[in-house]
């Protein structure tokens, strides 16, 4: 099986498991990382830029580092990812909005901020996850991960 076709099947499995009434036609697609940018944003080799869905990282300073390095790892350049849109599928400056999966089939979303890496983001288009990384967030509070170790 190719990691392209196991993310495909994780991420079939998450989407079953979620509520007929919190899904509305996810649209998913391929990505293999060009460029990672930020802790919440990277660049795909065939050149579309992906924003991290309901993900604040910092943008500068050592949690800004911080963040850039563990987005780094999880998507090293020429990783191949698993992008899943919600609602409104791009930023008024064009760029994907998703929720990011990796080979082994866990979401990048839900790992930045379950770590302390980032912050939960809440959009009122894009919901579908967001009881799952609100609650992430408030893991990370309370185990003082990341940035709520301070």
């Amino acid at each position: 099986m190719t990691r392209f076709s196991f993310a495909v099947l994780a991420l079939a499995t998450i989407v079953v498991a979620t509520p007929p009434a919190a899904r509305a036609q996810p649209q998913a697609d391929a990505c293999r990382i060009a460029h990672v940018i930020d802790g919440d944003t990277f660049n795909c080799t065939d050149g579309r830029k992906v924003r991290l869905l309901l993900v604040d990282a910092p943008e500068a300073g050592r949690f800004g580092n911080i963040a850039r390095r563990a987005l780094s790892t999880l998507i090293p350049v020429g990783s191949d990812v698993t992008l899943e849109t919600d609602s409104l599928p791009r930023d008024a400056a064009g760029r994907v909005l998703a929720y990011v999966y990796i080979s082994d089939g866990r979401m990048v979303n839900d790992i930045l901020i379950r770590e302390g890496f980032a912050f939960f983001k809440p959009s009122r288009e894009n919901s579908r996850y967001a009881p799952q990384l609100r609650s992430a967030e408030e893991k990370a509070r309370e185990e003082h991960r990341g940035v709520w170790a301070e």
